[in-house]
């Protein structure tokens, strides 16, 4: 025994070459078999074990550089081999050690996320941090030469960093080696369990012996005692646990080589399942495009008639023209169809009325169809929004076919019937488009069906289209109208405050001169006549500064802008009661509030427009001025008792002069703020208008 002991303790630097060699080696070879795509949970992990095994390989090198650089046997030069530089290469392997252990921990519990790189680096990063301490610490305390230094640092990193880091690895490896156990990878498994054994072995019993320092346990449990307890030196056990923990962790990493061989059989048997869905994909591709040219052949003849049909409706914005157009070519078009009518409603309390038709001129036994029968077809067509065909009077719907499920013709009833289609929603322009099919029609195809309704949307598009622009041009003369009605209003408005201003205002500035010349003359003369006349002067300035407070009251009050909306329309309408002596309320719902500036003076100026117009035309004995702010409205109503009139006849009026340019300009001013106004009135019941604002608190 002591002769074996002195022949390991000569050879000691061929121990530490091969020990090195070990350790650097597993770690080339993990870090190969990292770089490669795995599922494996290890595979995730390996980084740091590979990184353990080539920098701790490093620093068993070191030892060996430091025995020949001591023999003078290495040209290396000495600042490379010191201890210091040593010790960090043994506390940096056992923290990378650690980070694989934790890693690895983790990834067997979830999936992989960045909080576990965070929490291992952390975590060792902690341990390196306690070592660090725990150096500065002993030198602090105990003060040793640099010799016992390195020999306490070296002994604090195998009791910090290395035998933590060898658990938590053993202990990892453990929780992996089931996995491969669950995959049918029991070699593995086992290779895996022996692996994390033999690390156990070398991190707990192989690090408990460091050399020999002051610090306990290391100057009672160090290389020394090991060495005359088992008479080898503690290099040669820690190189027989590397071998046996490199050996098992290579023959762990040919589980990746079996997944690899798994993937590849797999990817085989998926492409010769591919390639047998290719032949039969390719076989029925060809059906398909047999049955495709004949549809494609069809789909250019109906697309050429829908492009058709779409230039006709675009070429005129006049409604009638382009429905006469349209009805005349879808009759010319479709070989199945005779006769073809559109039924419209401009707003849902209409009721349907033919526009236009096509066909009965060239087909007189067909005869006109009854307006009722239309009626009654387009009817359920708008109820059900589906085609429907009339039979023997009895409209019945007929539901389209939608994609995906197997395409089933209509079978048509012997005789003339009439098919119906939708025109818009019942919230608008509404209506249907009604062919007649010819008499040996027995059967309608989907294809048909689908091509019919295409062309009711583009119909009902067109029709949209052309209502938007009547109603904008409408919309654009009423605005014309109203343009020049405001203008007019401005002009007598100056008008009025020009006579105002010459009659009353500017007579009295003229008095005040000639009276103020006559007192400076009698001012020396007659003092009594001066005071006098000065004293009538004065009653005349301050009637002319009423009369100018009066005209800029009418003109926009202060309250308005001071006080706000509330207080101004209060103002208003007692005011409005002591002009008129019609008797007047206001009414306030919820709590006051202000609200934009522009909005104020809209409702401001309508409730003032309304209760002029009560004061000329109502003939009423109360009026009530309602105004509330509730769910970020603001809502508006003035009401009378007066004698009313018809709102529907009036606002319809075709003639160029209507009497209700008022009311009109109210509406166009609240549709400005994105508002309504809405009027209410019938011949002696009095009138209401409601108006409604979105507000925004200020």
């Amino acid at each position: 025994m002591q002769a074996l002991s002195t022949f390991f303790q000569n050879n000691l630097t061929l121990v530490y070459f091969f020990y090195g060699l070990v350790f650097f080696c597993m770690g080339l070879l993990v870090w190969i078999e990292s770089g490669r795509a795995s599922s494996f949970r290890l595979a995730q992990a390996m980084g740091p074990l590979a990184g353990f095994g080539l920098v701790h390989g490093l620093h068993e090198w070191f030892e060996m550089f430091q025995r020949l650089g001591a023999a003078g046997a290495t040209n290396i030069p000495a600042w490379l081999l010191l201890d210091e530089v040593r010790v960090a290469h043994l506390a940096f392997s056992f923290a990378l050690l650690v980070v694989f252990g934790i890693r690895l921990i983790y990834l067997s519990r979830r999936e992989q996320s960045p909080k576990e790189h965070i929490f291992a680096y952390l975590a060792a990063g902690g341990l390196l941090g306690i070592w660090i301490i725990s150096l500065l610490l002993t030198n602090w305390i105990y003060q040793p030469a640099p010799d016992e230094f390195i020999a306490a640092g070296d002994a604090l990193s195998r009791y910090i960093l290395g035998i933590p880091g060898a658990v938590l690895a053993s202990w990892a490896i453990v929780l992996e080696q089931r996995t491969f156990r669950r995959l049918e990878m029991p070699d593995t498994g086992r290779d895996l369990q022996r692996a994390a054994l033999a690390l156990f072995i070398y991190g707990v019993f192989g690090q408990l012996f460091p050399k020999a320092s002051f610090l306990f346990p290391a100057n009672i449990v160090n290389a020394t005692l090991f060495t005359d307890l088992f008479g080898i030196p503690i290099q040669l056990f820690r190189l027989v646990m590397a071998t046996l923990v490199a050996f098992f962790i290579v023959r762990a990493l040919r589980a990746f080589e079996i997944e690899r061989q798994r993937n590849l059989a797999r990817a085989n048997e998926a492409r010769l399942a591919a390639q047998e869905e290719a032949l039969v994909i390719q076989a029925q591709s060809r059906r398909d495009t047999e049955k495709l040219n004949g549809e494609l052949q069809t789909a250019v003849h109906d697309l050429s008639l829908l492009f058709d049909l779409s230039r006709t409706l675009a070429a005129t914005l006049d409604r009638d023209a382009m429905l006469r157009q349209a009805v005349q070519q879808i009759c010319h078009s479709l070989p199945y169809v005779d006769t073809s009518l559109v039924i419209l409603r401009n707003r849902p309390d209409e009721p349907l009325r033919c526009q236009t038709q096509a066909g009965y001129d060239a087909l007189p036994q067909r005869g006109t169809p009854t307006c009722h029968a239309a009626q009654v077809l387009v009817g359920q067509t708008l109820q059900t929004g589906h085609p429907a065909i009339l039979v023997n009077g009895h409209p019945l719907s007929l539901p389209m076919v939608k994609d995906g499920r197997e395409h089933v013709d209509t079978q048509l009833p012997l005789g003339n019937c009439l098919l119906g289609f939708p025109l818009g929603d019942t919230a608008s322009v509404c209506g249907g488009l009604v062919l007649g099919l010819r008499a040996e029609m027995m059967l309608l195809r989907q294809r048909d069906l689908y091509l019919l309704e295409a062309i009711a949307s583009q119909l009902t598009i067109a029709i949209e289209n052309a209502t938007r622009y009547g109603e904008s041009q409408a919309r654009e003369t009423l605005r014309g109208e109203l343009l020049h009605q405001v203008v007019s209003a401005q002009e007598r408005e100056r008008q009025r405050i020009a006579r105002e201003l010459h009659d009353g205002t500017g007579q009295t500035l003229t008095a005040l001169g000639l009276g103020f010349a006559a007192a400076s003359e009698n001012v020396q003369h007659n003092p009594t006549l001066a005071s006098s006349q000065l004293t009538e002067l004065k009653s005349m300035s301050t009637q002319a500064l009423q009369e100018l407070r009066d005209m800029i009251q009418d003109l926009r009050p202060s309250l308005l802008d001071d006080m706000g909306l509330v207080p101004a329309l209060q103002s208003q309408v007692q005011l409005f009661s002591e002009r008129t002596g019609v008797k007047a309320e206001f009414v306030l719902n919820g709590r006051r509030q202000r609200v934009q500036p522009e909005i104020e003076t809209i409702v401001f100026r309508i409730a003032q427009e309304a209760m002029n117009n009560v004061a000329k035309h109502a003939r009423a004995n109360q009026v009530t001025v309602t105004i509330g702010f509730v769910d970020n409205l603001l809502n508006l109503e003035v009401r009378d008792d007066g004698r009313g009139f018809d709102a529907r006849r009036v606002f319809e009026a075709a003639d160029g002069h209507r009497q209700v340019w008022g009311l009109l300009g109210m509406q166009e001013r609240v549709a400005l703020v994105g508002g309504s106004c809405l009027v209410h009135s019938q011949p002696g019941q009095g009138t209401a208008v409601h108006v409604s604002i979105p507000i925004t608190a200020v």
